[in-house]
């Protein structure tokens, strides 16, 4: 299970993918030349943290209304 602090640590992770992904769309802020190098392996790491997120909502909804 994981502790307090790593849920803070998961919070900031998907706070920083999610303002990235936002500003890919709108482009509100120039994203310097080596950032966007390396944009496929932000986007796949974002896709990740995409799936786990869903995965723990449906464990989470799954406990919840077990009983």
């Amino acid at each position: 299970m994981r502790g307090r602090g790593n849920s803070g640590l998961f919070f900031v992770i998907y706070l920083i993918f999610g303002v990235y992904f936002i500003n890919y769309a709108f482009n509100f802020v120039p994203i310097p030349a080596f950032i966007t190098s390396i944009d496929k392996w932000i986007i796949l790491v974002g896709g990740v943290l995409i799936i786990i997120g869903a995965i723990n909502l449906l464990r989470l909804n799954r406990y919840r209304y077990a009983y």
